[in-house]
């Protein structure tokens, strides 16, 4: 069991390094909340499965392939695939899919078995569909939201519209809380999978307390120590943005992610916040945007998924070769 949580532990991290930075860069990007308050904002994450429930971890733990029935090495090399994926993205700075990478080392390890019939294909579908509607429905929320608000406030004073503006320390609550219902619940599925390995006999338990503050531990760590690069890049590289724009976007994804996260498609937060500050920016004008960096972006998450297939079967091929794999 040793070996699985540890596995699960070093995806916690991870997911706090590239997750983390983009919450705390959609935190401050309206300038009004700073980067302690920010980090004191990611709290509200352990909260997310608690009030939601874990769908998601169960999703991600039994419903793409049953982890736990691969054994404990191949849930080892399963989930440390999926995290090289995500660290070679995250050293040249560029946020990716944890969930697409995820996804990509299960399917590529059992392809590499020959065990095609034991994927779960309507969990993949639930995967790949819930993705694109986040983005979309992040982008197009946010602008909805965008417009209103512009509408709204009109001729109002520059001193009451930040005053409405302070409403993003609530809307930034909210979009933690979402991402501790979505994003975090992979986490709490890998622990809960690897909890469960001593007992054969037993279903696996997504819902105790074990898994769920563990992973909000792991995430909160990641994030204080090693979200800054990302953070940065994001803050300011797709979109500089004013204070209700932030509030427009960060209401938007927690919205939408929220929404899928009761319906059991874990999504990306990241991907549902890029969405949001295109959104806003398009309310405002197309030029605002970066678009050189939203590209950059977008092939990163295309690549994810086929990368993380090819990186998991390889090292499955491998290790059959060596006799190490059966």
């Amino acid at each position: 069991m040793v070996a699985p949580l540890a596995a699960a532990g070093v995806f916690g991290l991870v997911s706090g390094f590239n997750d983390g930075g983009n919450l705390v860069a959609s935190f401050t990007s309206g300038r009004l909340i700073s980067p302690r308050v920010a980090a004191a904002l990611l709290l509200f994450s352990v909260a997310g499965p608690l009030v939601i429930g874990t769908a998601v971890a169960q999703t991600m733990g039994t419903n793409v392939i049953d982890l736990r029935s691969q054994g404990e090495l191949d849930y080892v090399l399963i989930t440390l695939s999926s995290v090289s994926v995500v660290l070679l993205s995250w050293r040249i700075g560029i946020p990716t899919s944890m969930t697409l990478a995820l996804v990509g080392a299960m399917l590529g390890w059992v392809a590499a078995g020959g065990e095609l019939a034991l994927i779960h294909w309507r969990g993949v579908a639930r995967i790949l569909l819930g993705i694109p509607i986040s983005v979309l429905g992040g982008g197009l929320l946010a602008l909805v939201l965008y417009v209103g608000v512009r509408r709204f406030l009109g001729g109002r004073s520059h001193a009451s519209i930040l005053e409405l503006a302070r409403f993003q320390f609530a809307t930034a609550g909210i979009q933690a809380f979402a991402y501790g219902a979505n994003d975090m619940e992979k986490t709490v599925g890998l622990i809960a999978v690897g909890m469960s390995f001593p007992n054969h006999g037993q279903p696996v338990v997504f819902t105790g307390l074990t898994p769920i503050i563990g992973a909000f531990i792991l995430f909160f760590v990641g994030a204080i120590f090693g979200g800054s690069r990302v953070a940065r890049r994001i803050g300011s590289g797709v979109l500089k943005v004013r204070p209700m724009q932030a509030l427009a976007q960060q209401l938007a994804s927690g919205g939408v992610v929220s929404v899928l996260a009761i319906a059991g498609a874990p999504v990306s937060m990241t991907q549902t916040i890029d969405g949001g500050l295109v959104g806003v920016g398009a309310a405002q004008r197309a030029s605002s945007i970066r678009w050189g960096i939203v590209r950059e972006i977008v092939g990163s998450w295309l690549l994810t998924l086929p990368l993380a297939v090819v990186v998991a079967a390889l090292l499955h091929l491998v290790l059959r070769l060596f006799s190490v794999a059966p």
